[in-house]
């Protein structure tokens, strides 16, 4: 498995925030409101990514009071790292683009403030789950001797 390059996600990103503000343009005077806590789960996922990634580099460095880690786990954790960076990085775009459609909206539509700071949670949200994903890939790389 290759390592995640910068430009792929980006690439992502960028495509799911031009989708998520065409389609805002399109049709945001007949979607209700966003609900406020949509991005926490998002964000709980990033935190618990972060927290396996800091027990897997532990466990794979051998630090008492650690049990070894099986090779296959760290593959399975290393797709999951993947998944979710490609995952966060198309939910950063869609949020990115639903902030930019917003924002400037707030005095033309009576929920575009509501849900501006939704989106710039939910961007938020996804940050952190971009961050976990990315640094427990990196915690899951094999060292060459």
């Amino acid at each position: 498995m290759k390592p995640t390059r910068a430009r792929d996600l980006v690439l992502v990103a960028v495509g799911f925030g031009v989708l998520a503000y065409v389609l805002l343009w399109w049709s945001y005077r007949s979607i209700p409101s966003l609900p406020r806590t949509a991005p926490l789960s998002v964000l709980v996922i990033g935190a618990i990514e972060l927290q396996v990634a800091g027990m897997t580099r532990r466990r794979l460095e051998g630090r008492p009071g650690t049990r070894p880690i099986m090779p296959l786990t760290v593959a399975r954790l290393a797709a999951l790292a993947k998944a979710s960076s490609a995952t966060a990085a198309a939910l950063a775009g869609g949020w990115a683009g639903t902030l930019g459609y917003t924002l400037p909206r707030t005095d033309e539509f009576p929920t575009a403030g509501s849900d501006a700071l939704t989106a710039g949670l939910g961007l938020a949200a996804a940050v952190v789950l971009l961050a976990g994903g990315l640094l427990l890939e990196r915690v899951c790389r094999v060292r060459r001797p």
